[in-house]
């Protein structure tokens, strides 16, 4: 498979959404948006480096830690440079079918704290004489340093379904012409919408109806989906592999990225603070 990278409109995509999620929260990206256009492309251009006609970071792993070492080092943002960095490192992995495995979120924050101390790879005693001194290493030990704690804890993904919540899955159905509606007891039901193309007498507008085709376990917006509700709302709405729908264009665009900061959101909510 050839190498996926992200583009200046998905980082920009990221850091938006990022900024309208935590918008509400007591660490809010503010100011948000771009403090600096040269040094997002200089962070984003990492992912093509060459030397010669040979790319840099040919291989996902290195491509996605020189990302993040761009995107913390760089600060091309106001605020929310870290957890922008951050979900663009996860988005990239996932896009070229790779995810983080057992890693602790404790352990994934420190690494994210650690590359914008520059002090990762470093022993106790090196990171405070780096503290010390407040010298800055080379770019490619720092990578280097991302490469090698990534490697050991990224595995293939395993196509399977995405930790979303209800909202989230309501959003998915509703750009394949489905919603999900009337609430009671603990289940809501699945309606798919129909247009009429038969005009009224009085109206120009076509008349939408509404076909329920099922029901599903319901305990709130926020919370996650189960893998077997989601399943089971796939093969209702014939959104599984086999109907031509495969899960990259399930979960598309927006949806991947509202997965990791629901998955990842205290980490994103420490780093913040910091």
């Amino acid at each position: 498979m050839d190498l996926q990278t992200l583009s200046i409109e998905e980082i920009l995509l990221i850091h938006e959404i990022l900024v309208r999620d935590f918008a509400i929260t007591r660490d809010p990206i503010d100011p948000p948006g771009v403090k600096s256009m040269a040094l997002l492309e200089s962070a984003i251009g990492r992912q093509h480096t060459c030397i010669g006609r040979s790319m840099k970071y040919p291989d996902v792993i290195s491509n996605a830690s020189t990302l993040l070492f761009g995107l913390i080092g760089d600060h091309p943002f106001h605020n929310g440079n870290k957890r922008t960095a951050l979900v663009s490192m996860l988005v990239h992995l996932d896009k070229n079918k790779l995810t983080l495995t057992d890693t602790r979120q404790d352990e994934l924050f420190n690494m994210v704290i650690q590359v914008a101390e520059h002090t990762l790879g470093m022993t106790k005693s090196k990171r405070f004489r780096r503290k010390q001194k407040l010298r800055r290493r080379k770019a490619d030990t720092e990578v280097n340093a991302i490469i090698s704690w990534l490697k050991p804890r990224v595995k293939k993904v395993i196509r399977g379904e995405k930790v979303i919540s209800y909202f989230q899955l309501n959003k998915i159905l509703e750009r394949f012409g489905y919603t999900l509606k009337n609430p009671r007891k603990n289940t809501i039901d699945i309606y798919k919408k129909k247009e009429d193309d038969k005009k009224g007498i009085l109206s120009k507008k076509k008349k939408t109806e509404e076909k329920k085709i099922g029901n599903i376990p319901f305990p709130g917006a926020t919370i996650e989906v189960p893998v077997r509700t989601i399943k089971y709302v796939r093969e209702k709405c014939k959104f599984r592999e086999e109907d031509g729908v495969d899960s990259e264009a399930f979960y598309a665009g927006q949806i991947i990225i509202d997965s990791f900061i629901n998955k990842y959101r205290t980490l994103l909510r420490r780093l913040g603070k910091r």
